[in-house]
């Protein structure tokens, strides 16, 4: 081929490159901004401050003053790990990477909003005393959060039940296996929670053959000062 053919040939297809690139060039910003976003989604929270309005990991949620926002979800199947936030921070599951099969648990201030622990209790493989001391240590006005993932009932003896009773649980003595259950609630505050979701494993209605539908709350916890904290 000589030189003149050879420069003909690579200018047509430097041409149509330019042209497919400035065709595209909005779908290739599209792309990249929808990468950006997704990389930026699964980043933790910073700490917004208390009661401010904060879009992030966690759902956004505009709380009044005195009460702390929280998201609760349960796990997908066996596929999707529960996920508890609580002031718009992760404190269990998401990139934290700490839920567990059972109940997932978080214990914080009801003052302060000061998270004091978190533990996954997987009651197939763990002694059920594990979980009835983890639950003794709250203290009035302490704040409990809590997300099933997979089986929540293995061993789960009517002394735990009655525990999260206290706290004002309406539905964890109906606790099967396989259920989807989320509940937030108070250590000492004796009425029932508006703030808990349980979902029944029945094979006619589930939504993932043996699974129900994920359980999911969101909500605003108020804020248990001295003058209301239980004694």
């Amino acid at each position: 081929m000589r030189l003149k053919d050879c420069v003909y040939v690579l200018t047509t297809v430097l041409i149509i490159l330019i042209w497919y690139f400035s065709v595209n060039w909005s779908k290739l910003q599209e792309l990249a901004k929808q990468s950006y976003e997704v990389r930026d989604f699964v980043t933790d929270c910073d700490n917004p401050g208390l009661f401010k309005s904060h879009f992030g990991c966690c759902p956004h949620k505009h709380c009044p003053v005195d009460h702390f926002p929280f998201h609760l979800h349960s796990g997908v199947a066996n596929v999707v790990t529960a996920k508890i936030c609580f002031n718009n921070q992760i404190i269990m599951g998401g990139i934290r990477n700490n839920a567990g099969p059972g109940l997932n648990i978080v214990l914080a201030n009801g003052e302060t909003g000061e998270v004091l622990r978190n533990k996954s209790f997987n009651l197939e493989s763990r002694d059920p005393e594990e979980l009835l001391a983890y639950l003794k240590t709250q203290k009035p006005g302490n704040i409990v959060l809590v997300a099933s993932y997979i089986d929540p009932t293995p061993k789960l003896t009517d002394e735990i039940r009655d525990i999260f009773s206290a706290l004002g649980s309406t539905m964890v003595k109906s606790l099967k296996p396989r259920d989807s259950w989320v509940f937030a609630g108070a250590y000492g505050i004796k009425r029932a929670s508006p703030f808990e979701k349980l979902i029944q494993n029945d094979m006619r209605n589930n939504a993932y053959e043996d699974w129900p539908e994920m359980g999911e709350v969101i909500g605003c916890f108020p804020r248990i000062s001295e003058m209301n904290k239980p004694h």
